[in-house]
């Protein structure tokens, strides 16, 4: 298995996105500065969201790709690529590495020229709490934040956390109090600790601030 089967085989998640092709500079730069915002990770342009290759031109995806890290992402983010050939199928597939960046946080201007900051989580790109932007700003956002880690030890609530987030996408402070069944003012404190340790981060929401691993 070389190294293109093996990133396909794992499917997408926080470190490889799959893209059948780039046709959006916008949209795709979310997604390149939501790699260098986290961990860095992978774009691999060709296959599709099922895993299929369907091959692309490299040439126009690079371009593209240049335009969106270096006019869409301020500070303009650097892009590796790597061509891999499908020898059966005779297509090519790009794989664009993005590393961790030492200038977070990486903004994204959108249609209406408002400058956003992505995160990745888990496989999708979204955008970063207030919150967070300070922590980047202050350099002291977890490069690689381990809640299994941090909550070894912990206590049962920490705990009842830890399993609802690793089953479920997001969790609110109301879902919280309910689960462990604690005061609103114990399960604020709880989730800011948690956040301010990098085992879980919060998100800015217009309704209601919801956490995520």
């Amino acid at each position: 298995m070389n190294k293109l089967e093996r990133l396909i085989y794992k499917g997408e998640n926080e470190k490889v996105d799959f893209k059948q092709t780039i046709s959006d500079p916008y949209k795709i730069a979310k997604t390149i500065s939501s790699f260098a915002n986290t961990k860095g990770g992978k774009i691999l342009v060709g296959v599709r969201d099922d895993k299929t290759i369907m091959g692309i031109d490299p040439e126009e995806e690079k371009y593209v790709l240049d335009t969106a890290a270096d006019f869409y992402c301020s500070p303009p983010i650097r892009l590796s690529y790597e061509e891999f050939e499908d020898e059966e199928e005779e297509k090519t597939v790009l794989i664009v590495s993005i590393k961790e960046s030492k200038q977070k946080p990486h903004q994204v201007r959108d249609e209406n020229h408002q400058h956003l900051v992505y995160i990745r989580q888990r496989d999708k790109s979204i955008p970063a709490s207030k919150q967070m932007i300070t922590l980047m700003q202050k350099g002291s956002l977890p490069a690689s934040p381990s809640a299994i880690h941090i909550l070894k030890g912990a206590g049962f609530n920490e705990k009842k956390l830890l399993d609802f987030l690793q089953k479920h996408e997001k969790i609110t402070e109301k879902q919280f109090m309910q689960i462990v069944n604690i005061s609103k003012r114990r399960a604020h404190r709880l989730l800011t600790e948690l956040t301010i340790k990098g085992a879980i981060r919060m998100h800015d929401h217009e309704k209601e601030n919801y956490y995520t691993l």
